[in-house]
């Protein structure tokens, strides 16, 4: 890998901050939009199908992160409305039965994963919100085994064909279960009972034939989908899953270390991570870092090309999503276009009332309560980054 230093040495500011999105009048915006998508559909069908299609094409989960990063064009050459409008959308705040909704993660451009279920947190059920029809479909319930009282689901993680997550009874401090549900629907199955070391999981990774997991202390497990005995996975040692198949050596919210190493886990490849002198909090995905640098964040491609400083600061809770957007606080920044989404507005404290998914790996969805400048409704309003466009 290239040496970092000449190229620090020449940091580039945004001198004029990039043009952001308002995303309040995105929303409302988004609104209209679907108002008249529904008007469409049901008066010519087959163009909305059409419609619909380009939409999956344009924003699937597919295109996303296969961008090549010493191919950035300027702010100025990319349509903001044409980018993020497409993402903006609002879904309700509960379900039909009151049950309160929490976005996980983008399934697709028009899919959202959510939980339903009660402030306490226990319990509940996965649904799935299609925001082109305006609709959702029950998956199936996150059980909970008889007798736990303080027994919460956490990290969701969508796979191919399962949808997995990890639980345990915080008041009796039981084993760490890892549960399975069918990603089409169905009923959720105990797929293991974890203890000792591989009981404490951070993050979850599932695949077609297995699910993984990495632990606090370091190092990774899987067990088959099928159920059986975890095994630790030789060579992990140290190692943090971030997203199949990428691991860190440094945990999530371990802001005073860099970076420096980032493995691929299918074919074992190690990619060193130099840090730039003075830089705190360096983040790497396959082909961007961030981290900040006097006190200003600034973004750079794995491939080489002249760093940027750009607005936002870093936070325990920033994350790179999908390789190509970073959250920073008041703003999302798509590394691959260089345009930023306002995430407004800001609460008492000064920080902005977003919640960040609650999947396991960085997810594709940042949503808070619908408000506009005089109330807030019974919505939420939800960024889907599986969405976005450019």
């Amino acid at each position: 890998m290239m040496d970092l230093k000449p190229l620090f040495e020449n940091l580039v500011p945004d001198e004029q901050p990039p043009s952001g999105v308002d995303v309040g009048a995105a929303v409302r915006a988004g609104r209209r939009l679907r108002r008249r998508r529904r008007a469409l559909t049901a008066s010519v069908p087959l163009a909305a199908a059409a419609v619909t299609a380009l939409v999956l094409a344009t924003g699937s989960l597919a295109d996303l992160g296969r961008r090549d990063a010493s191919a950035t064009p300027s702010p100025s050459a990319v349509s903001i409305g044409n980018i993020w409008s497409p993402a903006m959308t609002t879904i309700p705040a509960a379900a039909s039965d009151g049950l309160a909704y929490t976005p996980v993660t983008a399934l697709s451009a028009t899919e959202l994963l959510l939980r339903a279920g009660t402030s306490s947190g226990g319990g509940g059920r996965l649904e799935v919100y299609d925001t082109a029809a305006g609709r959702a479909r029950v998956l199936g319930d996150l059980p909970r085994p008889d007798g736990a009282r303080g027994y919460h689901p956490q990290a969701v993680e969508p796979g191919p064909e399962h949808i997995a997550w990890w639980a345990r009874d915080v008041r009796a401090q039981r084993a760490t279960d890892v549960w399975v549900l069918p990603r089409a629907g169905g009923q959720a199955a105990l797929l293991a009972r974890l203890s000792g070391p591989a009981a404490a999981v951070e993050r979850l990774g599932v695949l077609r034939d297995r699910v993984v997991w990495s632990v606090r202390q370091g190092g990774l497990y899987a067990v088959p989908i099928t159920g059986g005995a975890p095994q630790a996975l030789p060579g992990t040692g140290g190692l943090h899953l971030v997203s199949w198949p990428w691991a860190s050596d440094v945990r999530r919210h371990d802001t005073g270390r860099n970076q420096s190493v980032l493995v691929n886990l299918e074919t074992g490849e190690r990619t060193s991570l130099p840090a730039p002198r003075g830089g705190t909090g360096m983040r790497c995905s396959p082909n961007w870092c961030v981290a900040t640098l006097d006190g200003r964040t600034v973004v750079w491609g794995q491939g080489g090309g002249e760093p940027r400083a750009v607005r936002g600061s870093l936070s325990p809770s920033s994350q790179i999503r999908a390789d190509r957007f970073i959250d920073l606080g008041t703003t999302v920044h798509d590394l691959a276009t260089g345009q930023d989404a306002e995430l407004g507005p800001k609460t008492s404290s000064g920080g902005v009332a977003w919640h960040g998914g609650g999947s396991s790996s960085p997810g594709l969805v940042l949503s808070r309560q619908a408000c506009d400048s005089s109330s807030c409704g019974p919505e939420l309003a939800v960024l889907n980054l599986a969405a976005v466009q450019g």
